[in-house]
Protein backbone atom coordinates (compact mmCIF):
# COMPACT_ATOMS: atom_id res chain seq x y z
CA UNK A 1 0.00 0.00 0.00
CA UNK A 2 2.81 2.38 0.93
CA UNK A 3 4.48 1.59 -2.38
CA UNK A 4 1.29 2.53 -4.25
CA UNK A 5 1.05 5.81 -2.36
CA UNK A 6 4.66 6.62 -3.24
CA UNK A 7 4.00 5.87 -6.91
CA UNK A 8 0.91 8.05 -6.92
CA UNK A 9 2.72 10.92 -5.22
CA UNK A 10 5.65 10.58 -7.61
CA UNK A 11 3.30 10.58 -10.61
CA UNK A 12 1.47 13.67 -9.32
CA UNK A 13 4.76 15.44 -8.71
CA UNK A 14 5.92 14.60 -12.24
CA UNK A 15 2.65 15.85 -13.72
CA UNK A 16 2.86 19.12 -11.78
CA UNK A 17 6.52 19.49 -12.70
CA UNK A 18 5.99 19.13 -16.43
CA UNK A 19 2.39 20.34 -16.86
CA UNK A 20 3.24 24.03 -16.57
CA UNK A 21 6.00 24.08 -19.25
CA UNK A 22 3.84 21.87 -21.50
CA UNK A 23 0.94 24.33 -21.19
CA UNK A 24 3.31 27.23 -21.82
CA UNK A 25 4.75 25.62 -24.93
CA UNK A 26 1.57 24.19 -26.47
CA UNK A 27 -1.37 26.17 -25.06
CA UNK A 28 -3.11 22.80 -24.68
CA UNK A 29 -5.88 24.20 -22.49
CA UNK A 30 -7.75 27.34 -23.54
CA UNK A 31 -8.70 29.90 -20.90
CA UNK A 32 -10.59 33.16 -20.86
CA UNK A 33 -8.13 35.97 -21.51
CA UNK A 34 -7.15 38.43 -18.82
CA UNK A 35 -8.43 41.98 -19.26
CA UNK A 36 -6.35 45.10 -19.03
CA UNK A 37 -3.39 46.62 -20.85
CA UNK A 38 0.07 45.14 -20.41
CA UNK A 39 3.32 45.95 -22.09
CA UNK A 40 4.22 42.80 -24.02
CA UNK A 41 7.67 41.55 -23.06
CA UNK A 42 9.73 40.16 -25.98
CA UNK A 43 11.11 36.66 -25.83
CA UNK A 44 14.74 36.98 -24.68
CA UNK A 45 17.53 35.99 -27.06
CA UNK A 46 20.39 34.07 -25.47
CA UNK A 47 23.86 35.30 -26.34
CA UNK A 48 27.20 35.54 -24.57
CA UNK A 49 26.86 39.30 -24.21
CA UNK A 50 23.32 39.09 -22.82
CA UNK A 51 24.39 36.38 -20.39
CA UNK A 52 27.45 38.25 -19.12
CA UNK A 53 25.67 41.57 -18.59
CA UNK A 54 22.73 39.78 -16.82
CA UNK A 55 20.19 41.21 -19.28
CA UNK A 56 19.13 37.71 -20.41
CA UNK A 57 18.22 36.66 -16.89
CA UNK A 58 16.20 39.82 -16.23
CA UNK A 59 14.44 39.66 -19.61
CA UNK A 60 13.73 35.94 -19.20
CA UNK A 61 12.13 36.54 -15.80
CA UNK A 62 9.95 39.35 -17.18
CA UNK A 63 8.93 37.21 -20.15
CA UNK A 64 8.07 34.15 -18.04
CA UNK A 65 5.93 36.25 -15.69
CA UNK A 66 3.69 37.00 -18.67
CA UNK A 67 3.79 33.61 -20.40
CA UNK A 68 3.98 30.84 -17.79
CA UNK A 69 1.51 28.00 -18.15
CA UNK A 70 -1.93 28.43 -16.54
CA UNK A 71 -1.26 32.14 -15.97
CA UNK A 72 -4.89 33.12 -16.59
CA UNK A 73 -6.65 30.82 -14.07
CA UNK A 74 -3.93 31.25 -11.45
CA UNK A 75 -4.10 35.04 -11.75
CA UNK A 76 -7.89 34.95 -11.42
CA UNK A 77 -7.63 32.57 -8.44
CA UNK A 78 -5.18 34.90 -6.67
CA UNK A 79 -7.36 37.94 -7.45
CA UNK A 80 -10.42 36.12 -6.09
CA UNK A 81 -8.54 35.39 -2.86
CA UNK A 82 -7.58 39.09 -2.51
CA UNK A 83 -11.16 40.14 -3.30
CA UNK A 84 -12.87 37.73 -0.92
CA UNK A 85 -10.48 38.29 1.98
CA UNK A 86 -9.48 41.94 1.61
CA UNK A 87 -11.79 43.51 -0.98
CA UNK A 88 -8.81 44.24 -3.22
CA UNK A 89 -7.57 43.49 -6.71
CA UNK A 90 -4.77 44.96 -8.80
CA UNK A 91 -7.23 47.24 -10.66
CA UNK A 92 -8.76 48.57 -7.44
CA UNK A 93 -5.42 48.92 -5.66
CA UNK A 94 -4.11 51.01 -8.56
CA UNK A 95 -7.24 53.22 -8.36
CA UNK A 96 -8.42 52.25 -11.83
CA UNK A 97 -11.75 51.05 -10.43
CA UNK A 98 -13.65 52.54 -7.47
CA UNK A 99 -16.37 50.58 -5.66
CA UNK A 100 -19.14 52.16 -3.58
CA UNK A 101 -20.56 50.69 -0.40
CA UNK A 102 -23.69 49.61 -2.28
CA UNK A 103 -21.71 47.72 -4.93
CA UNK A 104 -21.59 50.20 -7.82
CA UNK A 105 -18.41 50.36 -9.89
CA UNK A 106 -16.91 53.51 -11.41
CA UNK A 107 -13.84 54.14 -13.52
CA UNK A 108 -11.35 56.56 -11.94
CA UNK A 109 -11.79 59.33 -14.56
CA UNK A 110 -15.50 59.58 -13.79
CA UNK A 111 -14.96 59.68 -10.02
CA UNK A 112 -12.43 62.46 -10.54
CA UNK A 113 -14.85 64.32 -12.83
CA UNK A 114 -17.52 64.16 -10.12
CA UNK A 115 -15.38 65.38 -7.23
CA UNK A 116 -12.94 67.86 -8.76
CA UNK A 117 -13.44 67.83 -12.52
CA UNK A 118 -10.76 66.83 -15.00
CA UNK A 119 -9.77 70.36 -15.98
CA UNK A 120 -6.68 70.09 -13.77
CA UNK A 121 -5.17 67.76 -16.36
CA UNK A 122 -5.30 70.46 -19.03
CA UNK A 123 -5.18 73.86 -17.37
CA UNK A 124 -3.96 75.53 -14.19
CA UNK A 125 -7.26 77.28 -13.45
CA UNK A 126 -10.84 77.62 -14.68
CA UNK A 127 -10.14 80.78 -16.70
CA UNK A 128 -7.40 79.08 -18.71
CA UNK A 129 -9.63 76.04 -19.23
CA UNK A 130 -12.50 78.24 -20.42
CA UNK A 131 -10.17 79.95 -22.91
CA UNK A 132 -8.92 76.63 -24.25
CA UNK A 133 -12.41 75.15 -24.62
CA UNK A 134 -13.79 78.43 -25.95
CA UNK A 135 -11.27 78.38 -28.80
CA UNK A 136 -12.02 74.71 -29.41
CA UNK A 137 -15.75 75.47 -29.66
CA UNK A 138 -15.04 78.36 -32.03
CA UNK A 139 -13.00 76.08 -34.32
CA UNK A 140 -15.80 73.52 -34.29
CA UNK A 141 -18.22 76.32 -35.26
CA UNK A 142 -15.91 77.47 -38.08
CA UNK A 143 -15.59 73.90 -39.34
CA UNK A 144 -19.35 73.41 -39.19
CA UNK A 145 -19.99 76.54 -41.26
CA UNK A 146 -17.46 75.54 -43.92
CA UNK A 147 -18.87 72.02 -44.15
CA UNK A 148 -22.47 73.29 -44.23
CA UNK A 149 -21.60 75.17 -47.43
CA UNK A 150 -20.45 71.85 -48.90
CA UNK A 151 -23.54 69.90 -47.86
CA UNK A 152 -21.70 68.03 -45.10
CA UNK A 153 -23.40 68.13 -41.70
CA UNK A 154 -21.20 68.34 -38.61
CA UNK A 155 -22.74 67.84 -35.17
CA UNK A 156 -21.68 67.00 -31.64
CA UNK A 157 -22.96 64.30 -29.31
CA UNK A 158 -22.32 65.25 -25.67
CA UNK A 159 -22.22 61.84 -24.04
CA UNK A 160 -22.95 61.56 -20.32
CA UNK A 161 -20.60 59.95 -17.87
CA UNK A 162 -21.83 57.52 -15.26
CA UNK A 163 -21.13 60.09 -12.54
CA UNK A 164 -23.53 62.54 -14.19
CA UNK A 165 -26.47 60.12 -14.33
CA UNK A 166 -25.94 58.10 -11.14
CA UNK A 167 -24.19 60.41 -8.64
CA UNK A 168 -26.11 58.81 -5.78
CA UNK A 169 -23.95 55.67 -6.06
CA UNK A 170 -20.59 57.41 -6.46
CA UNK A 171 -17.96 56.01 -4.06
CA UNK A 172 -16.73 58.16 -1.18
CA UNK A 173 -13.87 60.47 -2.10
CA UNK A 174 -10.54 59.15 -0.82
CA UNK A 175 -8.18 60.61 -3.39
CA UNK A 176 -9.18 63.91 -5.01
CA UNK A 177 -8.53 67.17 -3.18
CA UNK A 178 -9.21 70.06 -5.59
CA UNK A 179 -12.54 71.84 -5.53
CA UNK A 180 -14.60 71.37 -8.68
CA UNK A 181 -14.60 74.80 -10.29
CA UNK A 182 -15.18 73.92 -13.94
CA UNK A 183 -17.28 71.45 -15.92
CA UNK A 184 -16.55 70.98 -19.62
CA UNK A 185 -20.04 69.55 -20.11
CA UNK A 186 -21.79 72.63 -18.67
CA UNK A 187 -19.45 75.06 -20.44
CA UNK A 188 -19.80 73.42 -23.87
CA UNK A 189 -23.57 73.16 -23.56
CA UNK A 190 -23.77 76.93 -23.10
CA UNK A 191 -21.08 77.77 -25.66
CA UNK A 192 -22.61 75.58 -28.35
CA UNK A 193 -25.91 77.41 -27.88
CA UNK A 194 -24.15 80.77 -28.29
CA UNK A 195 -22.30 79.70 -31.43
CA UNK A 196 -25.18 77.84 -33.05
CA UNK A 197 -23.32 74.53 -33.13
CA UNK A 198 -25.46 71.50 -33.94
CA UNK A 199 -25.41 69.21 -30.91
CA UNK A 200 -27.31 66.65 -28.85
CA UNK A 201 -26.93 66.64 -25.07
CA UNK A 202 -27.54 62.99 -24.25
CA UNK A 203 -26.76 63.65 -20.60
CA UNK A 204 -29.63 66.09 -20.29
CA UNK A 205 -31.91 63.54 -21.98
CA UNK A 206 -30.75 60.69 -19.71
CA UNK A 207 -31.38 62.75 -16.59
CA UNK A 208 -34.94 63.50 -17.71
CA UNK A 209 -35.81 59.85 -18.29
CA UNK A 210 -33.65 58.26 -15.58
CA UNK A 211 -36.56 57.69 -13.17
CA UNK A 212 -39.07 56.55 -15.80
CA UNK A 213 -37.21 53.83 -17.74
CA UNK A 214 -37.36 50.20 -16.62
CA UNK A 215 -33.74 49.39 -17.41
CA UNK A 216 -30.41 50.82 -16.22
CA UNK A 217 -28.96 53.61 -18.35
CA UNK A 218 -25.55 52.63 -17.03
CA UNK A 219 -24.76 49.09 -15.83
CA UNK A 220 -23.81 48.56 -12.21
CA UNK A 221 -20.44 46.96 -13.08
CA UNK A 222 -19.68 48.84 -16.30
CA UNK A 223 -18.33 52.27 -17.20
CA UNK A 224 -20.16 52.97 -20.49
CA UNK A 225 -23.84 53.53 -21.06
CA UNK A 226 -25.66 50.20 -21.14
CA UNK A 227 -26.04 48.43 -24.45
CA UNK A 228 -29.81 48.85 -24.31
CA UNK A 229 -29.48 52.59 -23.60
CA UNK A 230 -26.98 52.86 -26.47
CA UNK A 231 -29.57 51.44 -28.86
CA UNK A 232 -32.03 54.19 -27.93
CA UNK A 233 -29.25 56.75 -28.43
CA UNK A 234 -28.54 55.24 -31.85
CA UNK A 235 -32.23 55.49 -32.80
CA UNK A 236 -32.26 59.16 -31.73
CA UNK A 237 -29.08 59.88 -33.70
CA UNK A 238 -30.67 58.60 -36.91
CA UNK A 239 -33.76 60.75 -36.40
CA UNK A 240 -31.58 63.76 -35.59
CA UNK A 241 -29.55 63.28 -38.78
CA UNK A 242 -32.75 62.94 -40.81
CA UNK A 243 -33.89 66.34 -39.53
CA UNK A 244 -30.45 67.95 -39.81
CA UNK A 245 -29.82 66.78 -43.37
CA UNK A 246 -33.47 66.74 -44.55
CA UNK A 247 -33.00 63.15 -45.69
CA UNK A 248 -34.77 59.82 -45.22
CA UNK A 249 -32.53 57.23 -43.51
CA UNK A 250 -33.34 53.63 -42.66
CA UNK A 251 -34.67 53.17 -39.14
CA UNK A 252 -34.63 50.16 -36.85
CA UNK A 253 -36.93 48.83 -34.17
CA UNK A 254 -35.90 48.07 -30.61
CA UNK A 255 -37.51 44.80 -29.60
CA UNK A 256 -38.58 43.54 -26.19
CA UNK A 257 -35.75 43.66 -23.71
CA UNK A 258 -34.38 40.46 -22.22
CA UNK A 259 -31.69 39.73 -19.65
CA UNK A 260 -28.31 39.38 -21.26
CA UNK A 261 -24.84 40.77 -20.57
CA UNK A 262 -22.72 41.65 -23.57
CA UNK A 263 -19.53 43.67 -23.67
CA UNK A 264 -19.06 46.30 -22.42
CA UNK A 265 -21.90 46.08 -19.89
CA UNK A 266 -19.56 44.52 -17.34
CA UNK A 267 -16.22 45.95 -18.48
CA UNK A 268 -15.19 47.17 -15.01
CA UNK A 269 -15.97 43.75 -13.58
CA UNK A 270 -13.81 42.22 -16.30
CA UNK A 271 -10.93 44.49 -15.28
CA UNK A 272 -10.94 42.83 -11.85
CA UNK A 273 -10.12 39.43 -13.46
CA UNK A 274 -11.96 37.36 -10.85
CA UNK A 275 -12.94 33.69 -10.88
CA UNK A 276 -16.61 34.27 -10.02
CA UNK A 277 -19.03 36.87 -11.41
CA UNK A 278 -20.03 39.74 -9.16
CA UNK A 279 -23.52 40.12 -7.78
CA UNK A 280 -25.47 43.03 -9.23
CA UNK A 281 -28.51 44.27 -11.06
CA UNK A 282 -29.29 42.44 -14.35
CA UNK A 283 -28.23 43.84 -17.70
CA UNK A 284 -30.63 43.92 -20.64
CA UNK A 285 -30.41 43.54 -24.37
CA UNK A 286 -32.83 43.72 -27.31
CA UNK A 287 -32.91 42.76 -30.96
CA UNK A 288 -32.80 45.59 -33.50
CA UNK A 289 -34.41 44.63 -36.83
CA UNK A 290 -34.21 47.21 -39.61
CA UNK A 291 -37.47 48.68 -40.89
CA UNK A 292 -37.65 48.17 -44.65
CA UNK A 293 -37.93 51.39 -46.62
CA UNK A 294 -37.07 51.41 -50.34
CA UNK A 295 -37.05 55.22 -50.41
CA UNK A 296 -34.35 55.53 -47.73
CA UNK A 297 -30.79 56.50 -48.60
CA UNK A 298 -27.56 55.28 -47.02
CA UNK A 299 -25.46 58.33 -46.11
CA UNK A 300 -21.78 58.25 -45.18
CA UNK A 301 -21.14 58.88 -41.48
CA UNK A 302 -17.73 59.60 -39.96
CA UNK A 303 -17.60 59.45 -36.16
CA UNK A 304 -14.74 60.95 -34.17
CA UNK A 305 -15.06 59.98 -30.55
CA UNK A 306 -14.30 57.85 -27.52
CA UNK A 307 -15.11 54.29 -26.49
CA UNK A 308 -18.82 54.98 -25.81
CA UNK A 309 -19.45 54.70 -29.55
CA UNK A 310 -18.35 51.05 -29.59
CA UNK A 311 -21.70 50.11 -27.96
CA UNK A 312 -23.57 51.71 -30.83
CA UNK A 313 -21.37 50.42 -33.62
CA UNK A 314 -21.26 46.86 -32.29
CA UNK A 315 -24.89 46.46 -31.21
CA UNK A 316 -27.03 48.79 -33.35
CA UNK A 317 -27.24 48.01 -37.12
CA UNK A 318 -25.35 51.12 -38.25
CA UNK A 319 -23.14 49.17 -40.66
CA UNK A 320 -26.24 48.15 -42.63
CA UNK A 321 -28.05 51.48 -42.32
CA UNK A 322 -25.23 53.77 -43.50
CA UNK A 323 -23.20 53.58 -46.67
CA UNK A 324 -20.01 53.69 -44.59
CA UNK A 325 -19.30 54.18 -40.88
CA UNK A 326 -15.57 54.83 -40.41
CA UNK A 327 -14.74 55.32 -36.75
CA UNK A 328 -11.88 57.73 -36.09
CA UNK A 329 -11.17 56.62 -32.54
CA UNK A 330 -9.93 59.65 -30.56
CA UNK A 331 -8.93 61.13 -33.93
CA UNK A 332 -6.07 58.64 -33.97
CA UNK A 333 -6.84 55.21 -35.45
CA UNK A 334 -9.46 54.61 -38.15
CA UNK A 335 -11.63 51.48 -37.91
CA UNK A 336 -14.29 50.07 -40.25
CA UNK A 337 -12.87 51.73 -43.36
CA UNK A 338 -10.62 49.06 -44.84
CA UNK A 339 -7.28 48.29 -43.20
CA UNK A 340 -6.68 50.14 -39.94
CA UNK A 341 -4.74 53.35 -40.56
CA UNK A 342 -3.89 56.48 -38.60
CA UNK A 343 -5.61 59.78 -39.31
CA UNK A 344 -2.17 61.34 -39.65
CA UNK A 345 -1.72 59.34 -42.86
CA UNK A 346 -4.95 60.22 -44.68
CA UNK A 347 -6.05 63.05 -46.96
CA UNK A 348 -8.23 64.69 -44.33
CA UNK A 349 -10.00 67.22 -46.57
CA UNK A 350 -10.90 64.58 -49.12
CA UNK A 351 -12.31 62.19 -46.50
CA UNK A 352 -14.26 64.82 -44.56
CA UNK A 353 -15.76 66.62 -47.55
CA UNK A 354 -16.70 63.24 -49.07
CA UNK A 355 -18.90 62.36 -46.09
CA UNK A 356 -22.53 63.30 -45.47
CA UNK A 357 -22.37 63.54 -41.68
CA UNK A 358 -19.51 64.10 -39.23
CA UNK A 359 -20.21 63.35 -35.57
CA UNK A 360 -17.97 64.33 -32.64
CA UNK A 361 -18.90 62.16 -29.65
CA UNK A 362 -17.21 62.35 -26.24
CA UNK A 363 -18.21 61.61 -22.64
CA UNK A 364 -17.80 64.02 -19.74
CA UNK A 365 -14.09 63.50 -18.82
CA UNK A 366 -13.06 63.50 -22.49
CA UNK A 367 -14.94 66.72 -23.34
CA UNK A 368 -12.01 68.78 -22.09
CA UNK A 369 -10.35 67.84 -25.42
CA UNK A 370 -13.53 67.94 -27.44
CA UNK A 371 -12.34 67.15 -30.97
CA UNK A 372 -8.86 65.82 -30.21
CA UNK A 373 -7.39 68.21 -32.76
CA UNK A 374 -9.79 67.42 -35.61
CA UNK A 375 -11.19 70.95 -36.03
CA UNK A 376 -7.72 72.48 -35.73
CA UNK A 377 -6.23 70.22 -38.41
CA UNK A 378 -9.21 70.61 -40.74
CA UNK A 379 -9.05 74.41 -40.58
CA UNK A 380 -5.29 74.46 -40.96
CA UNK A 381 -5.41 72.33 -44.12
CA UNK A 382 -8.47 74.19 -45.44
CA UNK A 383 -6.71 77.56 -45.13
CA UNK A 384 -3.03 76.78 -45.73
CA UNK A 385 -0.99 74.78 -48.22
CA UNK A 386 1.53 72.33 -46.81
CA UNK A 387 4.45 74.50 -47.90
CA UNK A 388 2.95 77.40 -45.88
CA UNK A 389 2.47 75.40 -42.68
CA UNK A 390 6.09 74.41 -42.02
CA UNK A 391 7.49 78.01 -42.09
CA UNK A 392 4.74 79.20 -39.73
CA UNK A 393 5.56 76.40 -37.29
CA UNK A 394 9.26 77.28 -37.53
CA UNK A 395 8.42 80.94 -36.86
CA UNK A 396 6.58 79.88 -33.69
CA UNK A 397 9.56 77.78 -32.62
CA UNK A 398 11.86 80.78 -33.05
CA UNK A 399 9.44 82.93 -31.06
CA UNK A 400 9.62 80.50 -28.15
CA UNK A 401 13.43 80.31 -28.44
CA UNK A 402 13.68 84.09 -28.12
CA UNK A 403 11.42 84.21 -25.06
CA UNK A 404 13.95 83.89 -22.20
CA UNK A 405 11.57 82.86 -19.35
CA UNK A 406 9.88 80.35 -21.63
CA UNK A 407 13.20 78.96 -22.83
CA UNK A 408 14.58 78.78 -19.28
CA UNK A 409 11.66 76.53 -18.36
CA UNK A 410 12.32 74.31 -21.37
CA UNK A 411 16.02 74.00 -20.49
CA UNK A 412 15.18 73.09 -16.90
CA UNK A 413 12.68 70.45 -18.03
CA UNK A 414 15.20 68.97 -20.49
CA UNK A 415 17.83 68.70 -17.76
CA UNK A 416 15.37 67.15 -15.31
CA UNK A 417 14.29 64.33 -17.61
CA UNK A 418 17.64 64.09 -19.47
CA UNK A 419 16.24 64.81 -22.94
CA UNK A 420 17.82 67.03 -25.64
CA UNK A 421 16.67 70.65 -25.37
CA UNK A 422 15.58 70.72 -29.02
CA UNK A 423 13.27 67.75 -28.43
CA UNK A 424 11.52 69.58 -25.59
CA UNK A 425 11.40 72.75 -27.70
CA UNK A 426 9.73 70.86 -30.55
CA UNK A 427 7.21 69.32 -28.15
CA UNK A 428 6.47 72.71 -26.59
CA UNK A 429 5.96 74.25 -30.03
CA UNK A 430 3.61 71.48 -31.14
CA UNK A 431 1.64 71.72 -27.88
CA UNK A 432 1.28 75.50 -28.13
CA UNK A 433 0.10 75.26 -31.74
CA UNK A 434 -2.52 72.73 -30.66
CA UNK A 435 -3.82 75.02 -27.92
CA UNK A 436 -3.47 78.34 -29.77
CA UNK A 437 -3.46 77.64 -33.52
CA UNK A 438 -4.85 81.12 -34.20
CA UNK A 439 -1.59 82.68 -32.95
CA UNK A 440 0.49 80.72 -35.46
CA UNK A 441 -2.07 80.67 -38.27
CA UNK A 442 -3.78 84.10 -38.41
CA UNK A 443 -6.55 82.99 -40.79
CA UNK A 444 -7.94 80.73 -38.07
CA UNK A 445 -8.76 83.77 -35.96
CA UNK A 446 -11.51 84.91 -38.33
CA UNK A 447 -15.12 84.08 -37.53
CA UNK A 448 -15.26 82.12 -40.78
CA UNK A 449 -11.81 81.76 -42.38
CA UNK A 450 -11.70 83.24 -45.90
CA UNK A 451 -8.19 82.09 -46.82
CA UNK A 452 -8.16 78.80 -48.73
CA UNK A 453 -5.51 76.29 -49.61
CA UNK A 454 -5.17 75.03 -53.17
CA UNK A 455 -6.75 71.74 -52.02
CA UNK A 456 -9.76 73.62 -50.65
CA UNK A 457 -10.11 75.57 -53.90
CA UNK A 458 -10.03 72.29 -55.80
CA UNK A 459 -12.80 70.84 -53.63
CA UNK A 460 -14.96 73.94 -54.08
CA UNK A 461 -14.45 73.85 -57.85
CA UNK A 462 -15.48 70.19 -58.02
CA UNK A 463 -18.57 70.89 -55.92
CA UNK A 464 -19.53 73.81 -58.16
CA UNK A 465 -19.31 71.58 -61.24
CA UNK A 466 -21.35 68.88 -59.53
CA UNK A 467 -24.06 71.36 -58.56
CA UNK A 468 -24.27 72.61 -62.16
Amino acid sequence: MKAHVKVILFALSAVLLFLFPIQQATGLFKFKRLYGVTEEKPKPQLSAQHWLDNSFQANAEAYLQQHYGFREPLTRLYNQYLWDCYGLTFAKERNWVFVSDDGWYYESDYVQEYYEGCSWKFASDSLQMANILGREALMISQTQQILDSLGVHLFVLLEPGKELIYPEHIPANTRYHHDKVFSAHDFLHQRFEELGIHYIDAGEWFLRMKDTVDFPLFPQTGTHWSNLAAMYVADSLIRYMEALGDVNILNFEIGEKFVRTKEPDNDLEEWLNLMRPLKGEPNYYAKTPIVKDPTAVKPRLITIGDSFYWNILNHAPFKRIFGSVPYWYYFSTIYFDGPEVHVADIDLLEKVTGADFIMLAYSTPQQYEMSNGFAERFLMEWCYNKEEIAPLKQKMKERISNDKPWMDGIIKKAETIDVPIDSILNMETAYFITKRPDVCFPALGDSVPLKRSSKAEQILTQKSRTDE
